[in-house]
């Protein structure tokens, strides 16, 4: 019934924010201040270069004597400064030399996060890495996230580099595009667009920068109306689509009138079943005559992947619309009754 398009956009990542703090009161005489430059990769998203404003940043160092990570930023706040800099809250940090650095940023456009535990780790097998554990993408928390990692850094005397940070998208983004199959003297109003019974809660890793237990908060219960939903956003006055019409005669041709939704964020995921409604809400018209109003509904088993954009192609039809055109037919046998011949009637002239 979908006709699926993918369009790849360059990824942008996330920084998650840490959650075990061990500050140390590093040597100032020890190095130069540490800085943070940073990039979004790709501009077409909701977070990009331009309007990336805030982020939150982790990151600490081991030394040669020990395996395990000293925080130096724990879920600290770095701001743009109007000449473009990055101005992180509280006091310098310094390099400690010879230290082995790690650091981790994300943005939730702009603000931390709301539906998610972020947190870096100390020691142990993990240490030195990223999650975000618990984190929800649903209706109620709808942004872009986008998260930035370092490779090992180590720590100079002096001359060291600003912290450099490349964000990625590490969502998917999806959004659905409504083409008119009726003939051009019908309208179709769209609205509710939403996909239902969709993952709504997982973690991430920053050891392979990929999404992992994902589940449902709630259970599916078509009966009482129960499921995890994203709608799409459907704006603007005008909600209709319409087929085009060619030229005829001396009246010009009318182009397809189509409407494309807004954009949504989903928790990349490669669905087992085909089990994942897009359902919407259409009104078919013919001219001023309202000739349906229904939802319309159809499964679907999505492999959204980690920084993707994804646009549903849609095509409303009679079939679709769930209306029957109505249709005429003559059959060649007895479509036609035959004529009833009277009996001969007697007509005589000048009798």
């Amino acid at each position: 019934m979908f006709n699926k398009f993918l369009s790849y956009a360059a990824a942008s990542l996330v920084l998650a924010s840490c959650s075990s703090t061990d500050v140390l009161e590093e040597n100032i005489a020890a190095g130069t201040a540490i800085s943070f430059s940073s990039h979004v990769t790709n501009s077409s998203r909701a977070v990009t270069s331009d309007n990336l404003e805030k982020f939150q940043v982790y990151g600490g160092y081991t030394t040669a004597s020990t395996s395990d990570y000293h925080t130096v930023f724990n879920a600290v706040a770095v701001s743009k400064d109007g000449d473009g800099s990055w101005t992180y809250e509280g006091s310098s940090k310094y390099w400690v030399e010879g230290g082995t650095y790690k650091f981790y940023a994300y943005s939730c456009e702009n603000v931390a996060l709301e539906k998610g535990t972020p947190s870096f780790s100390q020691s142990g097998p993990d240490a030195g890495t990223f999650k975000i554990s618990d984190f929800e993408c649903s209706n109620g928390h709808q942004h872009d996230l986008v998260y930035a990692s370092t490779n090992a850094i180590t720590a100079k005397g002096t001359g060291n580099s600003k912290v450099s940070l490349n964000f990625k998208h590490i969502l998917s983004k999806v959004n659905a595009k409504f083409k008119s199959g009726f003939p051009s003297d019908f309208t179709v109003e769209i609205s509710e667009v939403e996909f239902r019974n969709i993952y709504d809660k997982a973690n991430f890793s920053s050891s392979n920068e990929l999404w992992s237990g994902q589940s449902r908060t709630i259970e599916y219960n078509a009966a009482e109306n129960k499921w995890t939903s994203i709608a799409l956003p459907v704006t603007g006055d005008d909600k209709t689509i319409q087929a085009g019409k060619p030229a005829e005669g001396s009246d010009p041709a009318v182009a397809a009138k189509d409407l494309t939704t807004g954009p949504a964020f989903f928790l990349p995921v490669t669905y087992s079943e085909n089990n994942v409604t897009l359902s919407f809400k259409i009104v078919v018209k013919q001219g001023d005559e309202t000739i349906k109003t229904d939802y319309v509904k159809g499964n679907l088993k999505p492999e959204w992947a980690i920084g993707t954009s994804y646009t549903y192609n849609v095509t409303i039809n009679g079939s679709a619309a769930g209306v029957e055109k109505i249709e005429f037919e003559v059959d060649a046998s007895n479509g036609v009754q035959d004529w009833t011949t009277s009996p001969d009637v007697d007509f005589n002239i000048g009798a």
